[in-house]
């Protein structure tokens, strides 16, 4: 699969690379796809469980599907909360990279959203 990351704001890159590399010095396996990016304002009106004012529009947004992050053969929530819980350490650690963290338990629960909207926040769907 290749993913484009030209209209993809370049702080957002970088905080899907910090992810990876954050997982990796945890001694994790950063095993994810990038499910989404930039949206259109077309494509995200027609998109299930988008929000209206959507940072992908921005290109400021990524949604990932996770895999087997901790290394057990199989996904469960501890992959989600390992990855939730980086995401939140970088935004700590690196306030331009700040932004809103989603989980889709009852909706789509293998996906990870992640933003750099400047607002630290958490949802789950």
């Amino acid at each position: 699969m290749v993913i484009s990351y030209r209209h993809l704001d370049p702080d957002v890159v970088a905080k899907k690379n910090r992810l990876t590399r954050s997982l990796i010095a945890q001694g994790y396996r950063p095993r994810y796809i990038v499910l989404s990016g930039y949206r259109p304002p077309w494509l995200n009106q027609i998109m299930p469980l988008s929000a209206r004012k959507s940072s992908h529009m921005k290109g400021q947004a990524i949604d990932l599907l996770i895999f087997d992050i901790n290394g057990n053969y199989r996904f469960d929530n501890e992959d989600l909360k390992i990855v939730s819980n980086t995401l939140d350490a970088i935004d700590r650690k690196h306030p331009e990279h700040r932004g809103g963290v989603g989980l889709y338990h009852n909706s789509f629960p293998r996906m990870v959203h992640f933003d750099v909207s400047g607002k630290h926040r958490h949802w789950d769907y």
